[in-house]
């Protein structure tokens, strides 16, 4: 049941996995007033730059040993105008994989959704797995990761302004979707940031 979206880059992709639950939360969670995401401190700028956009507060989180996202701090900051937590594999300040698997099993005990930034890690993690290293399961292996950002202008050696937002569920997609019907052509829909782009990448 996953689906995906193409976008011009991890930026897109951060900005569109904000909105989408943003929406999620206010549409179907019923949530009002100022929204809170949940992360390590050591996420990409593109999720300030996202949450700043659309409204929600980013509630950072400090990291443990080894820049690690601490599990049970995210836990406490989680509370009830909480949209999705976030974490990275790896993330990019220290190259490391958050603990994904404990993560992902807090989330799905506290009902709330995860996305994992895999922008640099999504088109080169499976790879390494394959080549027989051990890694933690970081991808919807893990029950509780509900989406994930991969870039593939990175390691999938595409043209620059190549993404990906990967859901988990296909019910998720309509609230990624901006849809307008009152305008005298009739209806108006994207499923990204943008309208026009250049096919190129």
């Amino acid at each position: 049941d996953t689906v995906g979206a193409m976008t011009s880059g991890g930026t897109e992709s951060i900005l569109l996995a904000v909105y989408t639950y943003r929406e999620h939360a206010r549409k179907e969670r019923k949530m009002r007033g100022e929204l809170e995401l949940v992360a390590p401190t050591t996420v990409h700028p593109a999720f300030d730059k996202a949450c700043h956009y659309f409204g929600v507060r980013l509630r950072k989180v400090d990291v443990g040993r080894g820049y690690l996202a601490d599990v049970r701090a995210m836990r406490r900051a989680i509370g009830r105008r909480t949209i999705a937590i976030v974490a990275s594999a790896p993330q990019y300040p220290h190259g490391v994989i958050d603990p994904i698997e404990d993560l992902g099993a807090m989330a799905a005990r506290e009902g709330v959704p995860m996305h994992v930034d895999a922008c640099v890690g999504g088109f080169v993690l499976p790879w390494v797995e394959r080549v027989g290293r051990h890694l933690a399961p970081w991808a919807f292996r893990v029950p509780g990761v509900t989406s994930i950002s991969a870039d593939l202008h990175k390691y999938g050696y595409a043209a620059k302004g190549a993404s990906l937002m990967m859901l988990r569920d296909a019910s998720l997609q309509k609230y990624q979707a901006f849809s307008f019907n009152n305008w005298e052509r009739g209806a108006y829909v994207n499923n990204t940031a943008q309208g026009t782009r250049s096919g190129g990448a």
